[in-house]
């Protein structure tokens, strides 16, 4: 479908001597970000609701994160049969039938490096209070090892520090020759004392990460339920 700049999303009408116009706003507007605010019950989500419908009905792409799931599911009410097929609902609640997302699914060699520096970017954020230097180059190279690994998902981070035949599988698998010396020339010799200071940290954290049944059953399916 073709971008209508012009294309207006109304949400409310004004009443001038009593004859009623509904306005809104522009697409190309839109584009420039909204900020909605005020009280409890003056009708935000209403006005978020309105104009997601419309997004929908008009055939054009969009996402509602909604923290409380009331509004997301007054919103699959709007969606015309025609459209069922495009949508996704990510109900991270739902632990009966979880939707999986493995970001390290079918990772092309040119998107690798971008895939990781966002996974760290996020877990720096996680861990900020215990972030290191070491910390991040460790597990920066045993992602970029397992996202060349079939099968892999963020639960196999720990795997790869405590499986040495697992370990031994990856690493033969690497293709990245800078990962694969880190493997190789550094991991494979690093003493008991320094494994000991070096890994826990990392394993903790993943640990805490992985642990939360929400999390694991999104994250640690191999295969994505939706691309």
């Amino acid at each position: 479908m073709n971008f209508d700049p012009d294309r207006i999303t109304f949400f409310a009408k004004t009443d001038a001597r009593g004859h009623e116009v509904a306005f809104g706003i522009k697409a190309k507007d839109r584009q420039r970000h909204m900020y909605v605010v005020g009280k409890t019950g003056m009708g935000k989500s209403t006005l978020l609701e309105n104009m997601a419908a419309q997004d929908i009905m008009n055939g054009e792409g969009m996402a509602f994160i909604d923290p409380h799931g009331s509004a997301a599911e007054t919103l699959l009410e709007y969606v015309p049969e025609h459209r069922v097929k495009d949508v996704v609902y990510f109900a991270p609640f739902d632990l009966e039938h979880p939707i999986s997302f493995n970001v390290m699914e079918d990772v092309g060699p040119d998107k690798r490096h971008l895939v990781v520096s966002g996974l760290m970017s996020t877990f720096k954020k996680i861990w900020v209070d215990a972030w290191s230097a070491r910390m991040e180059y460790i597990l920066t190279n045993a992602l970029l090892a397992l996202i060349e690994y079939p099968d892999t998902t963020l639960l196999s981070v720990n795997r790869l520090f405590v499986d040495k035949e697992y370990r031994q599988k990856v690493v033969a698998y690497i293709q990245d020759p800078a990962v694969k010396s880190f493997w190789t020339d550094e991991f494979a010799n690093y003493t008991d004392r320094f494994a000991a200071e070096a890994l826990p940290a990392i394993q903790n954290k993943i640990g805490q990460f992985t642990g939360n049944p929400l999390i694991r059953n999104i994250i640690g399916q191999p295969h994505s339920s939706f691309d």
